[in-house]
């Protein structure tokens, strides 16, 4: 059975909102549940529906929206992306993963992601760690390179490709520029899935240029509608990524903070002769290690010393830490660098012999409710 994690969906009610670009858009202009979404996945009987990502609607009312967003408390709802216009001293509503400002909409001015006040709002994102979603113009996805650029801490996520239909050497060049960003995402959905030949191109450009840690599988329901069908656009994407967990529903999580963190701490003794270049090591720590151990759902990461211990406190945000640790065993860079640091270590008496860095129990958690 096939774990989906849906990074992108919509759902509204057109009784509490009103949604003006809906009007050119008969096949979907109507209200649409949770329970639509659900029944679209059941038709897959070897696919299990873990939950996903509310996308906001481009309602006229963002006030309205806000308090729309906050009462959906369906289950399946694990985060929830609002609507702002990006702006020092936007609104944040409680309980949001992040936001998203339309900017492949006619009311988006052009060169809107250079604006002073857009980029303020990057910052703002950054400092209270929420995402932000962009869905931009494909000719402006160079004008996205250079904000994010300049507040590199902000996380990103590109939807729907970047609303590319057809390959430039422009959308190349700037979808390579995007994928070189550190904290950088790209959704795969919004593609037209009748151009077969398109569709293979696409993908296989931008599993090229993206890392696997970086994709996420999207429906982007029920506005797919327009372009493909529910049915199609998940087939299609399971055949080319073969059911992979990791672009089902993995990395989403992880992305998404959907798991709650795990607090992992270890210890190893540090041999003498060792230590100066093992702290030599980490002060400058090959680039791909840590990459690898983002992607691995560990968010947090801390090694200290103290005579001859080592110990290692980290926080686990992935959900299922063995298939992760399994990953990073046979990641080429990170095999490379216990190639150095391993002989720096051994193993601390009583641990056992399939520990290195042996367990430590938690004792005492100030914030742990009795």
């Amino acid at each position: 059975m096939l774990e989906i994690f849906d990074s992108h969906f919509h759902i509204w009610d057109l009784n509490v909102l009103n949604l003006p670009w809906l009007k050119s858009c008969p096949a979907i202009n109507k209200s649409y549940a949770m329970d639509d979404l659900c029944k679209a996945y059941a038709e897959h009987h070897d696919v299990i529906f873990k939950g996903g990502v509310y996308v906001e609607v481009d309602c006229d009312d963002t006030k309205k929206e806000d308090d729309y967003i906050c009462q959906l408390n369906h289950p399946l709802i694990l985060a929830k992306i609002a609507h702002a216009q990006l702006h020092k001293s936007m609104r944040l509503p409680l309980g949001i993963v992040g936001v998203r400002e339309p900017l492949h909409v006619k009311q988006a001015s052009p060169g809107r992601c250079l604006e002073k006040d857009f980029i303020e709002g990057l910052e703002i994102l950054a400092e209270n760690k929420l995402l932000f979603e962009s869905c931009n113009r494909t000719e402006e996805l160079s004008d996205l390179y250079k904000s994010l650029s300049t507040v590199p801490q902000v996380t990103a996520v590109i939807n729907h490709c970047g609303n590319v239909t057809k390959l430039t050497a422009g959308y190349k060049r700037d979808m390579e520029n995007l994928a070189k960003l550190p904290n950088i995402y790209c959704k795969l959905s919004g593609i037209p899935t009748q151009n077969k030949i398109f569709v293979r191109e696409l993908l296989d450009f931008l599993t090229s240029t993206f890392a696997p840690s970086q994709l996420l599988y999207a429906s982007n329901f029920p506005v797919i509608s327009l372009y493909s069908s529910f049915n199609e656009h998940l087939n299609l994407l399971r055949e080319y990524f073969h059911d992979d967990a990791d672009f089902f529903s993995k990395n989403a999580k992880k992305l998404y903070k959907i798991n709650k963190p795990q607090i992992i701490a270890n210890v190893i003794r540090l041999r003498p002769d060792k230590a100066a270049y093992y702290k030599k090591l980490h002060a400058a720590p090959y680039p791909g290690v840590n990459k690898m151990i983002k992607e691995c759902g560990i968010s947090k990461y801390k090694i200290f010393n103290r005579d001859d211990l080592l110990f290692s406190i980290m926080e686990y945000c992935g959900d299922d830490y063995k298939y992760d640790m399994a990953k990073m065993e046979h990641d080429p860079e990170t095999l490379r660098w216990w190639k150095e640091t391993d002989p720096c270590q051994t193993r601390i008496e009583g641990a056992t012999k399939d520990e290195w860095w042996a367990d430590m129990d938690l004792v005492y958690d100030l914030n742990r409710k009795i």
